[in-house]
């Protein structure tokens, strides 16, 4: 057989064309097909007509090709047969539908992803975390408690080892008040014993999971409350033993803690005023032992403290001359308002050349507080005189209104002062 030329191959694609052609031809124009097929010489008449229809268009078509196009339409061989369908046809247009498909599948994925996501950051995470904290702060409570039970345990087992000695050295006189305290003492460590015991037989482990948490918490909880108030019960009774312990110690302290500082007021004192009170808050003080009011028998140690130190102190009495600062003022009282209480401001100046607040008690409500400055009172003479000292260039010439020294309560004034005081103006 020989081999087709190049020729001969493009001139059988030439009539397979032309063939595609005249059956595209028939098939568009159906009222000629239909007239000529149902002739009796139906071929010839439609080979006659297509040639016709050709060669107006000045296209020449071999016989062989008008016969071929006859029988491929009568054959249909060139018409479009959709296939059956089956399962391989769905495939193939899923296939061919994928850009759809897949655009609808990526959003709803997309969509469940960030439902799951949001579900996850706003609902479950946060119900998770919480109930992880749930868990967690049941566990620190269970833990907590059993520390607390030990250490007060611990505390209630050192009181009572104190308690044999505690009175010893506790002067004669005070021996009564010592040993009501020890049975106070006493009796609170016994209790505390008994609420240590039951405190102890509530304790649980601090085991619990998220997993198992809702069941066990159910009894857990109730039992961990309970416990913490048995806790808060052997607190109370450990303080109690605490504070009859250290009662029992100040009255061991205090007699000579009191005689003590009063001798120090007592050599520090250059003027009867000062021995005076120191006596008489030393008698307070032991008035106040010998009735176990062991607080108010220091407070009268504090107060001799701060009446040595009143004593030792000295300072300088300065008036007030800085700009923007007042150096006197005037006031009207309430009880006279046809006068004028006249006042110097004034400060404390300590050797060493800084300001020292003075504890000064206000005329006008009785309130005593710790100031920087102050005004004292003087008549209406002084008060002009200091006027005009400053009012000459500015600057007050004779600043010092007095000197406390050593020894001595009260300041010596430079300047007649009733010694009564404001202390805001």
């Amino acid at each position: 057989m020989v081999a087709d030329t190049p020729a001969a191959g493009e001139r059988r694609l030439d009539d397979v064309m032309l063939a595609m052609d005249v059956v595209d031809t028939l098939r568009h124009r159906e009222h000629l097909v239909e007239r000529e097929l149902h002739a009796g010489d139906r071929d010839e008449k439609l080979r006659e007509r297509l040639r016709e229809i050709y060669t107006s268009q000045g296209i020449e078509v071999p016989d062989r090709v008008l016969d071929a196009g006859v029988a491929a339409l009568r054959e249909e061989r060139f018409v479009y047969k959709p296939p059956v369908d089956g399962f391989a046809v769905k495939l193939a247009h899923l296939y061919i539908e994928r850009g759809k498909w897949t655009k609808r599948i990526s959003v709803l994925f997309a969509a469940i992803l960030a439902s799951w996501a949001s579900f996850t950051v706003f609902i479950t995470g946060p119900a998770e975390r919480d109930l992880q904290e749930q868990v967690s702060e049941l566990n620190r409570g269970i833990s907590s408690a059993s520390e607390r039970i030990d250490t007060l345990a611990n505390e209630a087992a050192r009181l009572a080892a104190e308690l044999p000695d505690a009175t010893q050295g506790v002067p004669p006189f005070l021996k009564k008040a010592a040993r009501s305290r020890v049975a106070t003492a006493e009796q609170s460590l016994k209790q505390a014993q008994v609420l240590v015991e039951s405190a102890r037989g509530l304790s649980q482990p601090a085991d619990l999971e998220s997993e198992t948490f809702t069941e066990r918490s159910a009894s857990a909880t109730p039992h961990l409350q309970q416990q913490q108030e048995q806790i808060e019960r052997l607190q109370q009774e450990v303080k109690t033993a605490q504070r009859a312990l250290e009662e029992i110690a100040a009255l061991r302290r205090l007699p000579d803690e009191l005689a003590s500082v009063r001798d120090a007021v007592l050599a520090a004192a250059q003027e009867e005023e000062g021995r005076v009170e120191a006596e008489q808050l030393y008698t307070s003080g032991l008035s106040a032992l010998r009735a176990g009011d062991v607080a108010q028998a220091g407070s009268a140690v504090t107060e001799l403290k701060s009446l040595h130190t009143w004593l030792e102190q000295t300072y300088t009495l300065r008036i007030i001359s800085r700009p923007g600062e007042q150096s006197g003022v005037w006031r009207i009282p309430e009880a006279n308002p046809n006068a004028r209480n006249y006042y110097i401001i004034v400060e404390a100046v300590a050797p060493n050349g800084e300001v020292a607040p003075q504890r000064v008690t206000s005329e006008e409500d009785g309130k005593t507080e710790r100031v920087s400055s102050w005004g004292l009172r003087v008549d209406e003479a002084v008060f002009n005189r200091v006027r005009a000292d400053k009012q000459d260039d500015g600057i007050i010439q004779n600043r010092r209104f007095g000197t406390k020294r050593r020894g001595y309560l009260s300041p010596e004034y430079d300047f007649e002062t009733s010694g009564d005081a404001i202390i805001r103006w």
